[in-house]
């Protein structure tokens, strides 16, 4: 059976699943599967009903970061999470930090601009869409780019899942039309600008676009 993963492209834990993936040169089919009213059988595998869920085989994980972490064990070169314990902490750190706070921030312009927009055919809210980007957004990205010092890398000098869990919701920003003010962080846009340019991040950009494009 080989390499499953259940989840729609615009996730950005689907995207994060996608770019361990790749990173590590491993083949895989993708079921494009939304998390909107999810079979029992589906729920069999994935109880909350979320996306993504890999099935490795007989072996059947949710959650991304759980797929993220025993991909690393299954197949861990090349490495992507820290292999000094300070190192690992601080990486699943800016994992957590990713996939709660941040998404929660680059959610709301993609959700409004694309799903609403595109897919739902209502009018976005661009009210609450500039209220993210100009009340909410800003401390969360200043806390960010306080983090990279001098460093080109979020851990240890090192590409990790740290970036690529950072770099996954900007992704879905940057679909909604937005980016980041460099002039105002720009050790964060250099970071972006040097894990958005990864093989393994263009790849998935390019299916992502060709799916949006039709959604409008």
């Amino acid at each position: 059976m080989g390499i499953l993963l259940h989840g729609a492209n615009g996730s950005p834990f689907v995207r994060k699943v996608r770019v361990i993936l790749e990173e590590k040169s491993l083949s895989y089919e993708q079921d494009p599967l939304v998390p909107f009213g999810v079979s029992d059988e589906y729920k069999q595998k994935s109880p909350l009903g979320k996306i993504p869920c890999l099935e490795d085989d007989d072996y059947v994980l949710p959650d991304s970061s759980c797929i993220g972490s025993y991909l690393e064990r299954a197949y861990p070169k090349p490495e992507l999470y820290p292999e000094d314990a300070r190192g690992l902490g601080r990486a699943l750190w800016f994992e957590e930090y990713g996939d709660t706070k941040l998404v929660e921030v680059c959610t709301v312009p993609f959700f409004e601009r694309i799903i609403r927009k595109g897919f739902l055919k209502q009018a976005p809210d661009e009210a609450k869409v500039r209220q993210v980007l100009s009340e909410t957004a800003p401390p969360v990205f200043d806390y960010l780019e306080g983090q990279l010092g001098d460093a080109d890398y979020l851990v240890g000098g090192l590409f990790s899942i740290a970036d690529i869990a950072i770099a996954s919701p900007f992704r879905n920003l940057r679909l909604a039309g937005e980016d980041l003010d460099v002039t105002r962080w720009p050790k964060l846009s250099a970071l972006l600008e040097r894990v958005l340019s990864r093989p393994s991040f263009k790849a998935i950009s390019a299916d992502e676009e060709a799916f949006f494009s039709g959604g409008g």
